[in-house]
């Protein structure tokens, strides 16, 4: 089979797949779903770590042992960009990583990565960057996405971290609470609109 046949959405769920490695909850499968595909190895620990991750969240996929499969850890670095392992497919597109995984586990946009529905979020995203509202900061600053203030030429950064211990948002070079995130996009808006900052979202 060649190595484009396995990230293909697959009408067969992966427990139809013997060997070592399968997932042993993937006669759970849905049919009709873009196929999760893993491509790690079997003892490193962020390899170990994304393949325990989405089964405990119940995500069906298939499990690709690369040890010591020298042509396929060469395509993965080639399609992809670099060497580290795991890497995650859903369908044909790769979303990174044991951490990058991790965050669109927590944040819900691995699943609807899955179920095919990633297009009508990143649809929502758009929409939302347009807006330049107290409420489309707040809710984009929470969803990761970072703010680039340019004031007379210099630009800061303004970002939050929802997950961290304790949270924090990140504005003007320190750190401030969440709870200060509405106050701190109010703030922003304003500033926009008496001209004294040019704002932008970054891409990834």
């Amino acid at each position: 089979m060649a190595l484009w046949d396995w990230l293909r959405p697959s009408k067969k769920s992966t427990a139809d797949v013997s060997g070592e490695g399968t997932n042993p909850s993937a006669s759970t499968a849905k049919p009709d779903t873009p196929e999760v595909v893993v491509y790690g190895t079997s003892e490193a620990a962020r390899c170990v770590s994304v393949r325990e991750l989405l089964t405990r969240q119940g995500f069906v996929f298939r499990d690709i042992r690369v040890d010591d499969d020298i042509g396929t850890r060469g395509w993965l670095q080639r399609a992809t960009g670099d060497d580290a392992l795991p890497k995650v497919f859903v369908a044909a597109t790769c979303y990174g990583g044991y951490e990058d995984v991790h965050v669109m586990v927590t944040d819900g946009t691995f699943r609807l990565a899955v179920e095919g529905r990633l297009a009508e979020e990143e649809d929502e995203l758009a929409l939302l960057k347009r807006e330049l509202t107290t409420e489309s900061i707040v809710e984009l600053l929470k969803r990761g996405e970072i703010l680039a203030l340019d004031e007379g030429g210099t630009e800061t950064d303004v970002w939050a971290e929802p997950y961290a211990k304790p949270p924090v948002v990140y504005y003007e070079g320190a750190a401030e609470t969440m709870a200060r995130l509405p106050e701190i996009a109010h703030n922003i808006v304003e500033r926009v609109r008496i001209g004294e900052i040019e704002v932008r979202w970054k891409e990834d």
